[in-house]
């Protein structure tokens, strides 16, 4: 394809005796759309064949337990270990293969990652007494027998597996489950033929990958491990340019090569916002000049050209892309149309593990809310096609509100107060390394560019613009929130700044010096720590004053992101974290009296005092609207605080439930 934009990565490969389309991989990722007794769903077939019918070359079904009752890792994991679930794996296979994709079956067992309340006697086996997932609690050492019984689990899984009609299997053999904690010196610390040295510790996933060999026949054998565990006493990238080609030699017929530990070391299995697209390149190609077999990179690979140039320039024979296919399932199909600026782009926000992560949690997406709901119609305004929809605030939840309202149907207009749109996504994308959020407001903004939606800026709307002419069918309330004013002694001060509204660009400097006093921020949660950071990146010493004890700050960020941040703030020399503490008084000249916990007081000179101790939904617009009968809906910041991914679903439901109303009602057949 001399004319293709990415040709090297939409290249054919043939792997064993398999031919991939491209070499784009979906990664194995746990979406928890199975059923509670391990079962693939219709949800689950929907999700896969989506990602499928947009051009990836193979897909990788997520991890499928071998042993349900001692290995079950999440609460809706899928398992094979019966012949009566094969028949959701042949549907599965089906919705993957019809739509031109290859389908891979991965086999897991948990080990000592294993959750206990899923385990038929609550306690996680490991190739030794050591820690579990939590940290706290012990995992017991598994005896001979067990492992034996184990090996064949794992090629019975795969039997079943083929009977299913996978054209491929991976073994994960990362992140610290089974197979990767007998590899490691860090879990493994037996003496007898399964641990020891480094021979001896291969001994179990030699044998799962000849029993799994002897199951599947000539089809591909993938191994996915971790190329570093990022922990003491842990696997490293020079051991495991040591063990690849062992692996190999076991019958392996490529690796994926992952990175890190899950509880460890899980902000290098899954990376926050602020790690650079690419950083794992160098370790896939260590293992690929290791062995002689393809290798799979993956993580923060987001846009075709870091893919493309990573095959090109020998870092691997294929990508995987998980979280980005998550945003977009045509990932594959706009690269090789090279419509690479129509990719709605993975920020690495994190929101899908946010909102998986819990008993009744499933994968999802910040930017695609369609992500795990791919059975959902599409909104469609029906009878009320054409009718005129209004949106109010052009926050990401306002500006996706417009876009799913006009491709509804309906005749929509978005009228946004600032010059520009963006609402909070710009607030969140103004302290370091958080740049990425911009690649999502840019893709917003090209989408309304390229729609029907007419855009108002500097445009307050109120009660007397909606009731001129038409009356809308539809008004969506997406103010954002209002700053929640404090009482503090002296917070009109002119010394005094809104924290929200220099993250906002207002004013992107403080109007004020840069020198011997210091800038104090009020505010430890996560706005108040990301201003912090922004001052002292341009130069400014900072006191950072929290309520609540330092182990606490930023309490509601996202988990991964937040642990990252609090050690840069911990960290950085220009940041002075005054927790236990309140603001009493501010001066007019910035003199500020703090209460400290212990009833004590100190003063602090600053030469200025930002505030951010949060916002909150203003209702004075709402119920005007509603005491003139306007038919009006609430979404985001401005019904209640959240993150960039509580608006847009916000939009995406409040869409649907104003679509329901017109949508075509059949009785069931039966």
């Amino acid at each position: 394809m001399p004319d293709a934009p990415y040709p090297h990565l939409f290249q054919d490969l043939v792997l064993r005796n398999l031919r991939i389309p491209n070499r784009t991989v979906m990664a194995p990722m746990s979406t928890n759309l199975g059923s509670v007794d391990g079962f693939v769903t219709p949800e689950q077939i929907a999700f896969y064949r989506e990602r499928a019918v947009g051009g990836t070359g193979m897909i990788i079904v997520e991890f499928c337990c071998v042993e349900g009752a001692t290995g079950r890792s999440e609460h809706r994991q899928l398992t094979l270990e019966s012949p009566a679930q094969v028949a959701g794996h042949q549907r599965l296979v089906e919705a993957i293969t019809s739509a031109g994709a290859v389908a891979c079956l991965q086999l897991q067992h948990g080990g000592r990652g294993a959750k206990r309340d899923l385990l038929a006697d609550g306690m996680p086996i490991a190739p030794s007494d050591v820690a579990t997932r939590s940290g706290r609690l012990m995992a017991r050492a598994m005896d001979d027998a067990e492992a034996e019984r184990l090996i064949e689990a794992f090629g019975r899984a795969a039997e079943l597996g083929v009977q299913a009609g996978y054209q491929a299997v991976e073994l994960h053999g990362a992140h610290g489950y089974l197979l990767t904690s007998f590899l490691s010196p860090y879990s493994n610390q037996r003496t007898d033929r399964w641990g020891g040295d480094e021979e001896r510790r291969l001994n179990f996933p030699r044998r799962v990958i000849q029993r799994v060999r002897q199951s599947i026949g000539d089809r591909p054998l993938i191994f996915r491990l971790s190329a570093d565990e990022f922990t003491p006493e842990g696997l490293s990238i020079d051991d495991m340019e040591r063990i690849a080609p062992k692996l190999v030699a076991a019958g392996v017929d490529a690796l994926h090569v992952s990175i890190g530990l899950g509880w460890t070391s899980f902000d290098k299995v899954v990376e926050p916002m602020s790690t650079p697209e690419g950083w794992r390149l160098p370790y896939s190609r260590r293992i690929r000049q290791a062995v002689s077999v393809p290798v799979i990179t993956v993580g923060q690979i987001r846009w075709p050209e870091t893919a493309e140039r990573a095959i090109r320039d020998g870092d691997a024979d294929m990508i995987a892309l998980g979280r980005p296919l998550l945003a977009d399932p045509e990932w594959a199909n706009k690269a090789r149309r090279g419509e690479r600026d129509c990719i709605r782009p993975c920020t690495s926000c994190n929101y899908c593990v946010a909102i998986s992560s819990a008993a009744d949690g499933a994968i999802g997406c910040a930017e695609n809310p369609r992500a795990g709901h791919e059975l959902d119609s599409l909104p469609d305004a029906g009878s009320r096609r054409g009718q005129r929809a209004v949106v109010i605030g052009g926050g990401p939840g306002g500006m996706a509100a417009a876009l799913m309202l006009q491709q509804a149907g309906f005749a929509t207009e978005l009228h946004e107060a600032r010059s520009v749109l963006g609402g909070g996504l710009i607030a969140s994308a103004a302290p370091p390394f958080k740049d990425k959020l911009t690649w999502y407001l840019d893709y917003l903004d090209r989408q309304l560019e390229s729609s029907e939606v007419t855009v108002n800026l500097d445009s307050r709307a109120d009660l007397a613009d909606l009731t001129q002419g038409e009356a809308p069918a539809i008004v969506l309330l997406a103010t954002g929130g209002q700053p929640i004013r404090m009482p503090i002694e002296g917070a009109n001060s002119p010394a005094v700044h809104d924290a929200y509204e220099l993250l906002m660009g207002d004013s992107p400097r403080l109007p004020v010096e840069i020198g011997e006093r210091p800038v104090l921020v009020y505010g430890g949660g996560e706005t108040g720590c990301e201003t912090a950071e922004l001052l002292s990146e341009q130069g400014h010493e900072v006191v950072l004053v929290s309520r609540s004890p330092a182990e606490q700050l930023a309490r509601s960020a996202e988990m991964i992101y937040r642990g990252v941040l609090n050690r840069r703030l911990q960290e950085n020399p220009r940041i002075h974290i005054q927790d236990n503490t309140s603001i009493e008084r501010i001066d007019d000249d910035g003199r500020v009296l703090l209460r400290h916990q212990d009833g004590s007081s100190s003063e602090v000179q600053t030469s200025a005092v930002l505030i951010a101790q949060g916002r909150r939904p203003d209702e004075s617009l709402l119920r005007s609207l509603l005491e003139a009968n306007l038919p009006v809906t609430v979404i985001g910041d401005a019904r209640r605080g959240g993150r960039i991914g509580d608006a847009v679903h916000d939009a995406y439901r409040a869409v649907h439930s104003l679509c329901s109303g017109t949508a075509p009602l059949r009785p069931l057949a039966c």
